[in-house]
């Protein structure tokens, strides 16, 4: 639970990360009602981040335009199925995003509390039709890259000495191992803490050099 004054601090955040955020949307489609939302989440899911800030875009609806037909004409003519009479907008609110043409929403999470949120962690949240926005699938891949590699440093040590460089490789080794077993299961990893099994459910043993013997030592 938050105090008073910690929900008012947490209110403050979330205005200014809206701001943040409605700066990259066009006034023509703020104006049409466009709605941005900002919350702060937990995750108690292994792995995740504490605290998270979840956004949501919500693009206007459409006014959907029925063709007024004759009565006769309505009663002799098959109806046929138009995909054109969905309502939309002749062209999406913001460029190459569907959502905001046809009234959808667009969501996306930074891994950090409200408080911490920065204007450019906004713009690496949101894609390139937002105005300077920056998250494309080269970056997502790059930042997953960086993170693992943070990782293994942490758990083996960072410097150049011959266990430390032993122990990276080892662990890389074994993660290469386990990303290609992940990619040929369906990209379904499995329970926290558990291996992979086999077709039969017995645990799955890696023919990796040495493993048995890698030692994690926080470093």
């Amino acid at each position: 639970m938050f105090s008073a004054n910690e929900n008012i601090v947490l209110r403050q955040h979330k205005r200014r990360v809206i701001e943040y955020i409605e700066s990259t949307i066009p006034e023509n489609a703020l104006e049409l009602g466009t709605a941005v939302m900002v919350m702060q989440v937990s995750c108690r899911q292994p792995g995740c981040v504490p605290l998270e800030t979840a956004i949501t875009v919500v693009f206007p609806k459409p006014l959907s335009k029925k063709k007024r037909t004759r009565r006769r004409d309505a009663q002799t003519e098959p109806k046929e199925s138009d995909d054109s009479q969905v309502p939309s907008f002749p062209q999406p609110l913001l460029p190459n995003l569907e959502e905001s043409r046809i009234g959808g929403s667009f969501k996306t999470r930074i891994l950090k509390p409200l408080s911490d949120v920065t204007l450019d962690d906004v713009m690496d949240a949101l894609p390139p039709s937002f105005e300077g926005g920056r998250r494309t699938t080269e970056l997502l891949c790059t930042r997953a890259r960086d993170m693992t590699f943070a990782q293994i440093g942490q758990l083996m040590g960072n410097d150049d000495t011959r266990d430390s460089k032993e122990g990276r490789k080892l662990v890389a080794e074994y993660l290469k191992v386990c990303l290609d077993e992940y990619i040929e299961r369906g990209c379904v990893p499995p329970e926290w803490g558990e291996q992979f099994t086999d077709l039969d459910g017995d645990e799955k043993k890696y023919d990796i050099p040495q493993l048995e013997e890698l030692e994690v030592t926080a470093k």
